[in-house]
C-alpha cells in the first residue's frame, strides 16, 4: 500500500509539474496558475494524476516535454493516448478522466474545443462513456432509521465520543437532512441563527454550479436533530476559539481534510452496522428512499435533492416552500 501511495504521489507531482510548466510557457503567472488550480477544488487531485499518466506515456514515445507546445493537432494526441490506454485494459473511468484532463490542458494552451473534440475522438470515447453509465436497476439500500437510532443512542454520551466520531455524526446528520454531498458539507460555512436555528451555506459545483443555503430548525426529537448536534459540536470550544473553522480538529490542531471527514462518516456507518461497500453518498440515497416511502411528493423530492436543473430553476425563482416538512417526517422513527 505504501509503495502504491508513493507511486501515486510521484505521478501526481509529475502531472502538476507538467501543468504548471505548460501554463507558465503560455505566459500565466504563478498566481494565475494557482487560481486555475483552485477552481477545480478537490477534482484537481484527479487531474494531476491523469496528467502525470500522460507525461509517462509521452516520454515513453521518446518525446520531449517541449514538443507538447508544438502540437498542431491535439485531437490526434488525445485519441492515440486513449487508444493506448484501452489496449492496456485501463478502466472506462481512467480513460474518461485522462481525456478530460488532457482536453483541459490543451484548452488552456489556447486551442478551441472544436479543434480538440473532433469526430474521431468522439467515436473512440463512445465505448468508455457507455461503460460508465449507471444502468437503471433495483438496488437494496440500507434503512435510514439505522443511522438515526445510532445517533439517538449517542445523544447522551457526547462527552465520551471521540472527536472523529463526533465529527462523523454531525456531518452525517447534515447530509441526511439536507441531502448535500460530503464535499459540499466540507466546504460549507456554518453559522448560528436566532431561535436555535443553524445555517449551512455552501457551493454546488456538480450539476448546478451555484450557491446553496440550508437552514435547519429544531425538530421535536432533539437527540437526532442537526441543530442540537451542531450546537454541541461548537460548544466544545473555548471562547477564544469561536472563530475557528467549523470542522476544526483539536487533536490535529488544524481543519479536518476531506479524507478525514469521509473517514469520520465511515466510522459512524460501520458502528450503525451498515454493510461494508456502501459509500458516504449512500446517506443521501437512504434519506430520500425513506422520504419516498413516507409519501413525499415528486416536487418535494426534486426540491430536496436538487437533482434536476428544471426543478432547481423553479426552486430558485418560484418555489419558496421550505424543506422543513420533509425533515420532520425523516426524524420519525
Amino acid at each position: 500500500t505504501t509503495r502504491k501511495n508513493d507511486g501515486c504521489l510521484v505521478r501526481g507531482n509529475r502531472g502538476e509539474e507538467l501543468f504548471r510548466w505548460v501554463l507558465n510557457q503560455r505566459g500565466l503567472t504563478d498566481t494565475a496558475i494557482q487560481n486555475v488550480i483552485n477552481g477545480w477544488h478537490e477534482s484537481w487531485r484527479r487531474h494531476r494524476q491523469r496528467l502525470g499518466q500522460f507525461d509517462e506515456y509521452w516520454i515513453s514515445l521518446g518525446r520531449r516535454r517541449e514538443e507538447i507546445l508544438k502540437v498542431e493537432d491535439p485531437e490526434l494526441v488525445i485519441a492515440n493516448f486513449i487508444s493506448q490506454l484501452e489496449a492496456e485494459d485501463a478502466t472506462n473511468a481512467n480513460q474518461a478522466n485522462c481525456r478530460s484532463a488532457l482536453s483541459t490542458l490543451f484548452q488552456l494552451q489556447g486551442f478551441k474545443k472544436e479543434k480538440i473534440n473532433g469526430v474521431a475522438l468522439q467515436q473512440i470515447m463512445k465505448k468508455p462513456q457507455a461503460g460508465m453509465r449507471k444502468p437503471i436497476k433495483e438496488e437494496q439500500i440500507w434503512n435510514y432509521d439505522q443511522l438515526l437510532k445510532y445517533i439517538k443512542s449517542k445523544s447522551d454520551q457526547k462527552v465520551q465520543l471521540s472527536e472523529i466520531e463526533f465529527l462523523g455524526i454531525v456531518i452525517a446528520t447534515i447530509m441526511g437532512y439536507s441531502t448535500l454531498r460530503l464535499i459540499e458539507v466540507h466546504r460549507a460555512i456554518v453559522s448560528k441563527l436566532p431561535k436555535g436555528c443553524w445555517q449551512v451555506k455552501t457551493a454546488m459545483f456538480k450539476g448546478h454550479d451555484t450557491g446553496v443555503t440550508v437552514i435547519f430548525r429544531p425538530l421535536d426529537d432533539l437527540s437526532i436533530c442537526p441543530t442540537q448536534w451542531l450546537s454541541c459540536w461548537k460548544n466544545r470550544r473555548k471562547k477564544k476559539d469561536e472563530k475557528l473553522p467549523v470542522w476544526w480538529l483539536y487533536s490535529k490542531n488544524r481543519v479536518a481534510s476531506y479524507e478525514e471527514t469521509s473517514k469520520a462518516v465511515h466510522i459512524v456507518m460501520k458502528a450503525c452496522k451498515i454493510p461494508a461497500g456502501y459509500t458516504v453518498t449512500s446517506i443521501r440515497s437512504s434519506s430520500m428512499t425513506k422520504s419516498i416511502d413516507q409519501g413525499a411528493t415528486k416536487t418535494e423530492i426534486n426540491r430536496a435533492t436538487r437533482h434536476r436543473k428544471g426543478s432547481q430553476a423553479v426552486a430558485n425563482h418560484y418555489d419558496k416552500n421550505l424543506n422543513d416538512k420533509i425533515r420532520t417526517r425523516l426524524a420519525k422513527l
